[in-house]
Formats: C-alpha cells, sequence, structure tokens
C-alpha cells in the first residue's frame, strides 16, 4: 500500500498544472451551442457550451470580450477559441474563452477577405475615388428596407435637422438570398438623374456577421463605387465594418450618422446666416460712418465749402498777371522800334558795303593772278612736262633723246632733248 498522501489543494494543483501542461487541451477551438448565458457586471461573460453528448463551463473575462463585434446569445451556435483550465476553488474543470466565431463566419470571412484583395487592386477602395457630399441636399436617396428601424431612423434625423429635405425611398431587401442584387438595383435607380437626388443613402441597422454578408457581396460593393451619385454607406453599428464602406464616398457608423452627415441643421444654417446678415450689416454702417466722417472732414476745408472765393481769387491772379504781361510785351516791343528808328538808311549803308566787297575782290583777283602760273607763262616762261605728265623740275628728271611737252602762253610744242647741262644762272653753269 502506498502511505504517500495529497491534500485537496495539492492534489487540484495536480490536476490543474496536467490539465495546462497538455498541448490537446490548450489553444483548440470548440464549436458548440451556448447556454446559460450571463453578462456579469464585471464585464466577464459565462455560459455553457454543449452539443448533443456533452456540456463545458466558459468563461469569456472582460479582457478578451472587449472587442468582439457582436453580443452572444442563447442557442447561438459558436466557434470558440481557448484553452482547458481547472477552478480550483469548485474543483471543476472550465474553458477560457479568448475569441469567439459564429459558426459559418470563418468561411465568410475568408471569401470577403479575398475579394476585399481583388477589389483593392482594381483601385476601388483609393481614397483619391471619394467625392464630397452636398452641402445642402435637396433630395436623399435612401437604399434600405421600407419596414426596417434604419429607415424610420434617417427620416426622422434627416426631417428634424432640415424638415424642407425631400426622402425618395428605394425599398431593398438587405438579408437573405437575393438581398445583394436587390441593393445594387436600388442604388441603381436612384442614380437615374430624372429622380433629381443629390445624395443617396444605402444600408440597414445592425445585426450578425451573415445578417450583414449582402453589403460585403461583390455586387453591392461595385454598385457603391460606380454611383455617379455621392453616396453613404449606412450599415450596421459603429463595431460593423462591411467592404461597401470603404467603396462609398462616406461611412456612417449607423444611419442615424448618415442622415446628420448628409443633411445640416436648418437651425444652425439659419443662425449662421443671421450671423453673418449682422456681420455685414455692422461691416456697412461702420463703413458708411467712415464715409460720412470723410465726406464731413473734406467739406470742412475751405476749397469744398467756399469754392467762389477760390475761384474769384485765382481769376484775379490771373488778370494781374495777364496784365503784367501786356505791359511787358509793350515795353519790349517800344524797345525794339526805338533801337529799329535809330539805325541808318540801309540801302545806303548796304551799297557802300557790296563797294568795298568789290574793291577786295578786285585786288585778289589781282594778286591771284599775279600768283597764278598762267600768268607766269604770259611774261615768258614755259613749262615742261615729262612723257609720264610730271612737271619737270631738274635736268635729273629726264635724259638724252627723252620726249617732253613744252607748255607755252598760247601752246604747247613736243621736243626731244639733244643734250642736257647743269643749270645755269645768268648765263653760267651752276656749280654745287
Amino acid at each position: 500500500m502506498n502511505d504517500r498522501f495529497y491534500t485537496i489543494s495539492e492534489f487540484t494543483r495536480l490536476i490543474k498544472a496536467t490539465l495546462t501542461g497538455t498541448p490537446e487541451l490548450n489553444q483548440v477551438w470548440l464549436k458548440g451551442e451556448i447556454t446559460n448565458l450571463t453578462y456579469h457586471s464585471s464585464g466577464h461573460i459565462y455560459f455553457t457550451l454543449k452539443d448533443e453528448g456533452a456540456v463545458i463551463s466558459s468563461v469569456f473575462f472582460k479582457y478578451a470580450n472587449r472587442s468582439m463585434a457582436f453580443r452572444l446569445e442563447e442557442g447561438m451556435s459558436v466557434f470558440a477559441f481557448g484553452s482547458v483550465g481547472l477552478f480550483e476553488k469548485r474543483g471543476s474543470y472550465q474553458f477560457t474563452v479568448s475569441q469567439v466565431r459564429l459558426e459559418g463566419a470563418g468561411e465568410l470571412q475568408k471569401r470577403i477577405e479575398q475579394l476585399k484583395k481583388k477589389l483593392l487592386a482594381e483601385g476601388l477602395f483609393d481614397p483619391a475615388r471619394r467625392r464630397r457630399i452636398p452641402f445642402l441636399p435637396r433630395r436623399i436617396g435612401v437604399v434600405t428596407s421600407p419596414t426596417g428601424a434604419a429607415l424610420r431612423d434617417i427620416i426622422k434625423v434627416a426631417t428634424r435637422r432640415f424638415p424642407n429635405v425631400e426622402i425618395l425611398i428605394a425599398p431593398a431587401l438587405v438579408q437573405g438570398a437575393g438581398a445583394a442584387d436587390s441593393v445594387a438595383r436600388g442604388i441603381e435607380e436612384l442614380n437615374d438623374p430624372s429622380h433629381g437626388v443629390d445624395v443617396i443613402i444605402a444600408g440597414r441597422g445592425g445585426g450578425s456577421f451573415e445578417d450583414l454578408m449582402p453589403f460585403s457581396e461583390e455586387v453591392v460593393v461595385r454598385a457603391f463605387a460606380n454611383s455617379r451619385v455621392p453616396i453613404i454607406s449606412a450599415v450596421g453599428h459603429q463595431v460593423d465594418h462591411p467592404l461597401c464602406d470603404d467603396a462609398a464616398d462616406a461611412a456612417a457608423p449607423t444611419p442615424s450618422a448618415a442622415a446628420e452627415i448628409a443633411v445640416p441643421v436648418k437651425v444652425d444654417l439659419q443662425e449662421r446666416i443671421d450671423y453673418c446678415r449682422a456681420r455685414a450689416y455692422s461691416a456697412m454702417l461702420s463703413y458708411v460712418r467712415e464715409a460720412t466722417l470723410r465726406i464731413d472732414a473734406a467739406t470742412s476745408v475751405r476749397v469744398f465749402r467756399t469754392p467762389r472765393d477760390i475761384v474769384e481769387t485765382r481769376m484775379a491772379l490771373v488778370r494781374e498777371r495777364e496784365r503784367g504781361m501786356i505791359v511787358a510785351l509793350e515795353r519790349r516791343v517800344a524797345e525794339k522800334r526805338r533801337r529799329f528808328l535809330s539805325v541808318p538808311d540801309v540801302r545806303r549803308l548796304a551799297a557802300a558795303q557790296v563797294a568795298r566787297t568789290e574793291m577786295r575782290l578786285a585786288v585778289a583777283s589781282e594778286k591771284l593772278q599775279k600768283l597764278s602760273p598762267l600768268g607766269t607763262l604770259r611774261r615768258g616762261y614755259a613749262v615742261a612736262r615729262g612723257a609720264d605728265g610730271k612737271i619737270v623740275r631738274s635736268v635729273k628728271m629726264v635724259a638724252v633723246r627723252d620726249r617732253i611737252d613744252v607748255i607755252l602762253r598760247d601752246g604747247a610744242l613736243t621736243c626731244t632733248v639733244d643734250s642736257i647741262s647743269r643749270r645755269v644762272i645768268g648765263g653760267k653753269e651752276e656749280k654745287g
């Protein structure tokens, strides 16, 4: 017999260590139906997972469930990811959950991710494609279920914010078979220019992952991206993010928020208009006051107060200047006349000047004649030119038998040089 014994605490810790140390019992997915669901005030969620043959107690602690996108409900079939542990105080094991997915959501999520990559590569989610939502639309188109709470919320919010806005509804299925095609047809219908729609809101209220699946279908996402009218996605609650959010021009967390994005508050606009009107009126009054002060200041100047006096003063100055100019001109004319009358007889002076000039010209002409070569020739001298036409000034310029031309007073001779002698002065040969 083995005398080794354990206390209850020791044995419980041994069992816990065995459970936590077994890989097959940790980080596993369990599939089951939720029963005995309790949302504790601490934020923890307690429930039981069961199938046809067994049950297991489960806990979903607050730190792990805070990012969950949906609310657990009784009878919901889920996949739960976690590890087996032991609650020592009760001596019972439990499954500690770290993640929960709805049954079937895994496959749908995978398909959505593949579609997202495809459309992203095509550029359908490019932020540059997004257009601005009209500031003050006259008519809003809504694509949603005509009986859903989403439509009531949109109408309520839109008409409260701006009672004059018109709302045109394109009824559509928002879940189940045919919902995706129905939503796409509604968007295309509201794009018809004859409807005069300025902005479209397409969406629905919250629901399960499967309920919102139509707004992640390719036909709906492409309808959002191809909408010629600016479109707002309004699907589910804040935690929901279908693919149509990425293709829309704006994405609202709820249908009510979409109405707030699409429609401004009329009272706010009126207050803004009144404020701008008051500022404009105040600015106008200020400008008028300033202009009045400037006019008053201008009219207080003498030139504007008594303009006739200034004109008369200027005219008197002009007349005084005119009289001064006339007196000066008359004085100048009289001086010129006096000087002109004091000048002797012009004709007599001119004749004497001409005679003197003619006499100087005759004397100069006589001197010129004396200096002229022709005058020299008349006195018995001659000019000799060589064959090249140059004047012969020295015996060195000619040779014996050269032909020269001799120019006389009344003609010219052509001669041949027979002999050359040194220059003779007074009948004697020059010595040099």
